[in-house]
């Protein structure tokens, strides 16, 4: 496929003379440059700055070699800049290899395994170097705020479908199922406030996280597992990248906790798990934040998207609950008693 004029002249800020391209996924393509070489070009969301201790903080981690990152080499003429964006446009773009492989299959024991052993690695590397300081993304003690935004919008949803009289498809699902849905935030956050989590948060040196670790964010190629998509890298505590690979991973398997027990199987290898983690992993995965990202800005959908959520909302809900029977089953892997 040919590329349009805008891709062009994108592609033309980093030094490369786009031959073909092709669309990825909304705002990701594949460049293929007019020497057969092969690129992606990838909107971001992230503020200049945010790119700048991104890309520092990884340039740092791969002068430590042993994980291989999907990002920009500053040595190669594709690599010398960080980011682009065209004139009067305030989407910017990164240029990063493309890597020749496939998405890794949570399917696989021996796959899933191997993905715990390399989140293991990356937070082990990030405690190796020196974490930039400008624009350093520190979420340490962010939970119970962005958990609040998160419950506030779901009781807002709740009471507006009251309002309405329970007159549309999702208001009549949030009148039958809103109390659950609350009842499940609410655990979450009475644990959030009355548990170790701030306690944890004062003591504990915050781990570099990933923040979208998971099926798509992981290339197999021939030189092995390859980690992409930094655009949520952040420091945190690691029960929270690990909360975000669980819940990526697990909710294609109808949340069957032999995923989650290969992945930690494998990240144990490395790091043991403490009881706070699991502590802090179950506060995390008890939140029903697949709903409540799915039911947001509902009335500002299309018609299609709104029928869309509606027929989603059932299955999302069956995740929801099927987290209880995994928790108990976390808590027995971890020897907790409950």
């Amino acid at each position: 496929m040919r590329t349009n004029p805008k891709i062009e002249q994108l592609s033309l800020k980093f030094g490369i003379r786009a031959k073909r391209t092709k669309v990825i996924n909304k705002g990701v393509y594949r460049i293929t440059a007019a020497g057969g070489a092969n690129y992606c070009l990838k909107r971001m969301p992230n503020p200049p700055h945010q790119l700048r201790w991104i890309d520092k903080t990884l340039q740092r981690m791969q002068s430590k070699g042993s994980i291989q990152l999907g990002w920009r080499n500053p040595r190669e003429r594709s690599g010398k800049r960080l980011f682009a964006k065209l004139k009067q446009e305030r989407t910017t773009f990164i240029l990063t290899p493309w890597l020749k492989g496939h998405w890794s299959s949570s399917a696989s024991k021996k796959q899933m395994r191997e993905y715990g052993i390399l989140l293991a690695k990356f937070h082990k590397k990030g405690a190796q170097i020196s974490i930039p300081a400008l624009g350093k993304q520190n979420m340490l003690g962010s939970w119970p705020s962005l958990l609040r935004i998160e419950q506030r919008k779901l009781l807002v949803n709740i009471r507006k479908a009251r309002r309405n009289g329970f007159k549309s498809p999702l208001d009549r699902l949030l009148q039958k199922h809103g109390s659950e849905l609350l009842n499940m935030a609410q655990t979450s956050m009475r644990e959030l406030r009355v548990g170790s989590y701030r306690l944890i948060c004062r003591k504990t040196r915050p781990t570099l996280c990933h923040g979208d670790f998971g099926p798509t964010n992981v290339i197999r190629t021939g030189k092995g597992n390859s980690l992409i998509d930094f655009e949520t890298l952040r420091l945190d505590l690691r029960a929270y990248d690990l909360n975000r690979a669980i819940y990526n991973f697990c909710q294609c398997h109808n949340w069957s906790f032999s995923v989650a027990q290969s992945f930690l199987d494998g990240y144990q290898t490395i790091f043991k798990l403490k009881r706070e983690d699991y502590d802090m992993l179950k506060l995390l995965l008890r939140f029903p934040r697949g709903i409540c990202r799915l039911i947001d800005n509902y009335d500002k959908r299309t018609a299609k998207v709104k029928r869309k959520v509606e027929l989603d909302f059932p299955r999302i809900l069956s995740h929801e609950r099927q987290r209880a029977a995994f928790l108990r089953k976390l808590d027995a892997y971890a020897g907790i008693k409950r």
